[in-house]
């Protein structure tokens, strides 16, 4: 199958139909929906090397089944949306919205705090989350770290590390998060190995990204002018 819409479904095929021509398909969607013999109308055909892409528009469908492809449909773009899962399959987006959670956070509220046990991931699928740790100055205010925005994550260490939250996370504004815990985690990896592994690399780019910014600007705060006057100042005394 290459695409589907609840209203028709894009094939390829290796054989010729013409435009117009009326045919049963049979379709799966996951492992929640199968269906069997819907009749369908041939409305496009394009050439692709030795096959052909076809369109075909569904002409005898329940409106119960088209409700429960737009559901699923609207199901794999929640996930997919997320730039960690872009690169998915749909059959892992279905599988991954059903492991892990929806959840929606007031303006100020709080996701977790410093020091509290982790265990979950977070990505942002609409609104802001900030990121904050309490300065060690003392009487000093609440350092601003990060700004995680639509299709950004958040948290993952603590699918691999059961330690203590290092920052705190706070909705910047009325936000929908999904979320995925320690335990879904262990259930993905136990029933769904690719897309674990698909999961692990993505955060493992991530983590690359973080650290060549994170050394660009350590590099950068090393070669400032206010700090090379410093160490002349002090060469000079």
């Amino acid at each position: 199958m290459g695409s589907l819409s609840s209203s028709g479904l894009a094939v390829i095929l290796d054989s010729f139909l013409p435009l117009g021509k009326h045919a049963g398909v049979d379709f799966k969607i996951g492992d929640s929906l199968d269906f069997k013999n819907i009749s369908a109308k041939v409305i496009r055909i394009r050439d692709l090397e030795d096959k052909f892409v076809v369109g075909l528009e569904f002409v005898d469908i329940s409106k119960d089944d088209v409700s429960r492809i737009k559901e699923l449909i609207q199901s794999i773009f929640f996930v997919k949306e997320i730039k960690l899962f872009a690169n998915i399959t749909h059959d892992e987006a279905l599988y991954l919205k059903t492991v892990g959670s929806e959840k929606e956070y007031k303006e100020g509220e709080v996701l977790f705090t410093e020091g509290e046990d982790g265990d979950a991931f977070y990505a942002v699928i609409s609104g802001k989350v900030r990121i904050t740790k309490k300065s060690q100055i003392e009487g000093g205010n609440e350092e601003i770290l990060a700004l995680i925005r639509e299709n950004e994550f958040f948290g993952e260490m603590a699918l691999f590390d059961e330690g203590e939250r290092t920052a705190n996370a706070q909705a910047h504004s009325d936000s929908r998060l999904f979320v995925v815990t320690a335990e879904n985690f262990n259930e993905i990896i136990k029933n769904n190995h690719i897309l674990a592994i698909k999961i692990l690399v993505g955060f493992i780019r991530t983590l690359s990204r973080r650290l060549k910014n994170m050394n660009q600007e350590m590099v950068d705060l090393l070669f400032s002018d206010s700090v090379i006057k410093d160490m002349n100042q002090g060469g000079n005394t």
